[in-house]
């Protein structure tokens, strides 16, 4: 298994190295009780204990499938760089990046959910020590097999056809896949702008598993789901763009909501 950079940024020098030592505890044990990761040779690479120290680190290092766990309140005044400033950052350096968050105060999870951070997960130092280590261990396993899986497979192309010319567009960047308004067309919704071509709903939900239908006439990809509402039963993406899902399909919603963590529900 490839190495994967993993760094601890806490402004709190001793939760900072606390961290950094459970984490290699929890790293330990998922060697010792997993013969899947058994060859698994990982490490804390790096403890910072703020914004400039993290990125300076990051960038001279040219870091790449690094796994962060950052602490969303990184300073006390108000105006400084925050985790998730800080995530925002990484994000852009390291595109496989694997952020967890270790907060104190729940209230600024929305924070990350406005600004679509897409964390694996959030830790409570509220929490236990015990109880500590094994949600460390719990992310870590999802952290190396999402790694390694994208190294593997490397970034998937969606392709499609516009009369005889064969399109494609990162799979990563779909947002929802709809019925159009024109017979026999399907109108896909993207980070960078909208198309339509000819298609079928049922046909595109059978090829391709990184979708999932929430009604007859809406695809949906998870991993770009900013928020869904129960009661409205409204799917809402980045920039207010939303889709809705039927009745029938609230055991499948509530199985993404259990799946994706950094989905909010409202």
């Amino acid at each position: 298994m490839s190495k994967f950079p993993i760094i601890v940024c806490d402004d709190d020098k001793d939760l900072a190295d606390q961290m950094a030592k459970n984490i290699n505890a929890s790293i330990q044990d998922l060697t010792d009780d997993n013969e899947g990761y058994a060859e698994l040779n990982e490490s804390v690479t790096f403890v910072a204990n703020d914004f400039a120290q993290t990125v300076g680190y990051v960038v001279a290092n040219d870091i790449k499938n690094g796994i962060y766990f950052l602490d969303i309140e990184l300073s006390r005044e108000s105006k400084a760089k925050n985790g998730v400033d800080l995530a925002e950052f990484i994000k852009k350096n390291d595109e496989n990046a694997q952020i967890i968050f270790v907060t104190a105060y729940d209230k600024y999870a929305p924070l990350t959910y406005r600004r679509r951070i897409g964390a694996i997960d959030y830790i409570s130092k509220s929490m236990s020590s015990d109880k500590i280590i094994q949600r460390i261990e719990e992310t870590l396993r999802d952290a190396f097999d999402n790694l390694s899986s994208r190294i593997k497979f490397g970034q998937r192309d969606f392709t499609y056809k516009i009369g005889r010319r064969i399109c494609k567009v990162a799979e990563d960047n779909i947002l929802f896949i709809e019925h159009s308004t024109t017979q026999h067309k399907v109108h896909m919704v993207t980070e960078n702008g909208e198309v339509e071509y000819k298609g079928n709903i049922s046909q595109i939900d059978k090829k391709n598993s990184f979708l999932v239908k929430v009604s007859q006439s809406y695809l949906v990809n998870p991993r770009n789901i900013n928020a869904i509402d129960m009661k409205e039963h409204i799917i809402i993406f980045d920039n207010d763009k939303m889709v809705t899902y039927s009745r029938a399909y609230k055991d499948v919603v509530k199985t993404l909501v259990n799946k994706f963590k950094d989905i909010e529900v409202k």
